[in-house]
């Protein structure tokens, strides 16, 4: 029997202890490890428990109770909650079971006693078991059918791989009162993905002169190309298809791709409905073939340069442009005069993992890269398609740097939500100090004098929403564009063939350059002739040392023209100085021994009077900013006024333009009969000198015409004859007293009398000394005229002395030499000297 007991007390003190450590398995050290769900809430294994400070003066004594309260309760002191003093985290502890295998009721039952025995703890004034509460992510979702394949929005297969615009969204960025037109073969806006987002005031179908873009059905469908690229800017969020990158944007269709191209229908693109539209996108350009040089001719040139100064009301059209996809031909984007442009915003394309595709071109014009197509397994972009011939309305199979346009366009569109006063500069210096220097092929940057970084390959770097935004927030607007250009620089050198090089220098002083303080885009324009065009290389060195890349060599161009005024832009020196020596160094590397010849070339700079300091000021802001502070700050800088000169409403009404024409018209009489006026007064004056020298007597005339003292005469009678009438006499006042009756306040006789005589004194006075004054001015002109006649007389004689001299001196000669000069005698008079000779 007690062996029994003992058996029986031996299996119950086992059977307790694994119930204990069972319970115990609930609790980690780490933290909560299980929850109980009662009546919809769930409860944690975790207590909070607040004991009063009155009875601590020392913060040591406090935590000391607090780590007993946790040994007697069985639980774990995990320290002060957050700042609250007198408030401590409780969590269980020992765990090594799984507890899975607890049983709801057990664990509550467990979990209650806690509570209870720390609600009647007598140090503790205050405890509650925690509660598990759900929170969320406020990040958008989108039931579009292919968003999760859109990657160059939300990559999730290589994270950062993106253009950084999710962040943006939740800032309700999504480019909300921007119009973007796209320049191209037309949009098929009746698609779902583009129908709310359309802008028919925007739009116009250049090809068929009428106001619908809709791109024509042609047999070989490819009219899809624009359809694609609005989808990538403006794409409705709902159920359809995609997701545009400024969904909130307005975007509109220029139809002029569909049919020849002409220099005319450029200009008209360019320069379509600009009081409406904010941004162009252009994914188009000359051929891609490694032998093409061609841009904007000269109405294009010219439309470009007007939408700068005219469009959004003052601020400049954006022009967005794609740098070309003939890298498989070792095309260079400064041979495509659209992307060369200093009025375009130029855009190349990396590949899902940052590098430079095939088919991608490099040239120092590149502004900045972003997303598109690569190759192999690379994914390409998903946006919205054409619903004509065999479109589906939405593709997965959008490429080349006609894809990195349009995403560019979208996020020019949400700065200008954030600050819609931004210029066209204003939009290409953040671009320049946003753009994201990205690992890949590193050793391609090349860091200028001003710290800014740039490759021929990716230009500025990747572009970047939220730093685009953030910066745009709080970005103070550039001072205004000067420029300046060198004279053209005549050279006339043969190149050198093979490893040597032609290397010309132009010194350009502080002088020169005058409010130039820093550079933006620096041309070089050259005139060079070869036989085959395609070995030349051309590079820039500017006065701080960074090498432009113009021209790089194209095997396929075998072209005889050379080049003839055409234009190189490079945005390498961005920021740097102008001052000092800059070397334009041309290499042949042919070896057919085809000779060149540099005829000529010119540099212009374009920049402003912005100093370096205020460069690294702004460099500094861009790094502040990207942290999101400004974003829902008011913190933003004033907008610059608004330029009347180029609103379209502003222009001269037909009324005004009769107004002018008729005041051009009499400001013309008026000049013709002052012209006619001159010539008779010139024609009177010779006649007078002609009479004069013939020796004819002539009426002297002096200075001081006599009829001025006959004036003066008749003047001084009249004051005189004034003055008699208003001084009255005594006998004339003595037959008006007759008529008058007597009163106390009239004078007497006498007194009038004297007023009358005093009056009559005073008159005869001033009227002396008007005659006297008269007469002293008259004795000063009497002797002026006398000199001036005598000073006349001898001018004469020295005059006559010195043409005797000469006609002894030239005796000889058969002619004598003219008297050269001629004395012009004062209008209105005639002077009577005496001719006097030799």
């Amino acid at each position: 029997m007690p062996i029994k007991l003992l058996g029986w007390r031996l299996f119950m003190a086992f059977y307790w202890r694994v119930f204990v450590l069972l319970i115990c398995g609930c609790y980690s050290n780490n933290g909560i490890v299980h929850n109980r769900t009662t009546n919809s809430m769930d409860y944690s294994s975790s207590w909070a428990i607040r004991i009063p400070l009155v009875h601590f003066s020392n913060l040591s004594d406090l935590h000391a109770l607090a780590d007993r309260i946790a040994d007697e309760a069985g639980l774990v002191n995990r320290g002060q909650i957050g700042g609250l003093k007198g408030h401590y985290l409780y969590i269980h502890n020992n765990t090594f079971f799984n507890q899975s295998g607890i049983k709801e009721h057990v664990l509550g039952k467990m979990q209650n006693s806690i509570t209870e025995l720390l609600a009647k703890h007598p140090s503790i004034e205050w405890s509650r078991q925690e509660v598990v509460r759900m929170r969320y992510k406020r990040s958008l979702q989108f039931k579009d059918q292919y968003f999760p394949s859109q990657w160059h929005l939300d990559n999730l297969r290589f994270i950062g791989h993106d253009i950084n615009v999710t962040g943006v969204w939740e800032n309700n960025i999504t480019g909300r009162g921007i119009v973007v037109s796209v320049i191209d073969d037309g949009v098929e806006w009746t698609n779902p993905d583009i129908l709310d987002n359309y802008s028919s005031e925007g739009s116009w179908d250049i090809n068929s002169n009428d106001d619908d873009p809709m791109p024509r059905a042609d047999e070989a469908g490819l009219n899809h190309h624009g359809t694609r690229c609005a989808g990538e800017i403006a794409a409705v969020p709902n159920t359809y298809c995609a997701v545009g990158v400024a969904y909130g944007a307005k975007v509109s269709g220029v139809r002029i791709l569909d049919g020849p191209m002409t220099d005319s229908l450029e200009a008209m693109a360019f320069n379509s409905k600009m009081h409406i539209n904010d941004i162009y996108s252009c994914s188009w350009g000359p051929d891609d073939n490694g032998k093409t040089v061609d841009g904007p001719h000269q109405l294009a040139q010219a439309a470009l340069a007007h939408g700068v100064l005219a469009g959004r009301k003052g601020y400049g059209s954006i022009f967005v442009v794609a740098s070309g996809n003939g890298g498989h031909f070792k095309d260079n984007c400064n041979f495509d005069g659209y992307a060369n442009s200093i009025y375009t915003v130029t855009i190349g394309a990396v590949d899902e993992l940052g590098d430079m595709p095939y088919y991608a071109e490099h040239c120092a014009a590149m502004l900045a890269v972003t997303y598109s197509s690569g190759q192999g397994m690379q994914r390409n972009i998903v946006t919205t398609d054409w619903r004509l011939g065999t479109g589906t309305g939405c593709t997965d199979k959008h490429t080349g740097t006609s894809a990195a346009a349009p995403l560019a366009a979208g996020m020019i569109a949400l700065m200008l939500q954030a600050r819609p006063c931004l210029s066209w500069r204003d939009v290409q210096h953040i671009i320049a100090i946003t753009a994201v220097k990205h690992d890949v092929d590193d050793s391609d940057y090349y860091t200028n004098g001003a710290k800014y970084h740039h490759s021929h390959k990716y230009g500025f770097g990747l572009l970047d929403s939220w730093r685009l935004v953030n910066t745009a927030k709080v970005w103070k607007a550039v001072p205004w564009m000067t420029s300046w250009s060198t004279p053209i620089i005549h050279v006339g050198k043969q190149i050198p063939t093979s490893t040597n090089q032609l290397i010309e220098k132009y010194y350009v002083s502080k002088d020169n350059v005058g409010e130039v303080v820093t550079l933006e885009h620096v041309t070089v324009t050259v005139n060079l002739k070869h036989r085959h065009r395609g070995n030349l290389m051309v590079s820039l060195v500017s006065a701080e040392g960074t090498t432009s890349k113009l021209a790089t060599a194209r095997q396929h161009d075998r072209s005889s023209d050379g080049f003839v005024d055409w234009t190189f832009s490079t945005v390498r020196c961005w920021g740097e100085k102008p001052q000092g020596t800059w070397q334009l160094i041309v290499i042949d590397n042919g070896f057919d021994h085809s000779r060149g010849f540099l005829k000529d070339w010119k540099l212009t700079f374009y920049g402003s009077s912005m100093t370096p300091e205020e460069i690294q000021k702004r460099q500094r802001l861009v790094e502040e900013a990207s942290s999101g502070k400004y974003l829902h700050s008011n913190d933003t800088p004033p907008c610059p006024p608004r330029p009347p000169l180029y609103a379209p409403q502003d222009v001269v009404s037909e009324r005004t333009l009769k107004v002018l024409l008729l005041l051009g018209g009499f400001c013309l009489l008026v000049s013709i009969y002052y012209t006619v006026d001159v010539v008779f007064d010139c024609e009177a004056s010779d006649e007078g000198s002609a009479d004069t020298a013939s020796g004819e007597p002539q009426e002297e005339t002096p200075l001081l015409s006599n009829k001025l003292a006959e004036e003066d005469q008749i003047r001084l009678s009249h004051i005189l004859e004034r003055g008699a009438k208003k001084g009255v006499t005594h006998d004339d006042r003595s037959k008006e007293m007759d008529h008058v009756a007597p009163s106390k306040h009239s004078t007497s006789p006498v007194d009038e009398k004297k007023r009358v005589e005093e009056f009559e004194r005073r008159l005869r006075f001033a009227m002396e000394q008007s005659l006297y004054l008269q007469a002293q001015h008259l004795s000063a002109m009497d002797k002026f005229e006398k000199d001036l006649t005598k000073a006349t007389e001898d001018s004469l004689l020295t005059h006559a002395l010195h043409k005797s001299r000469l006609e002894e001196t030239d005796a000889n000669k058969k002619s004598k030499v003219p008297l050269k000069g001629i004395l012009k005698k004062p209008r209105g008079y005639v002077l009577k000297t005496d001719m006097v000779t030799a």
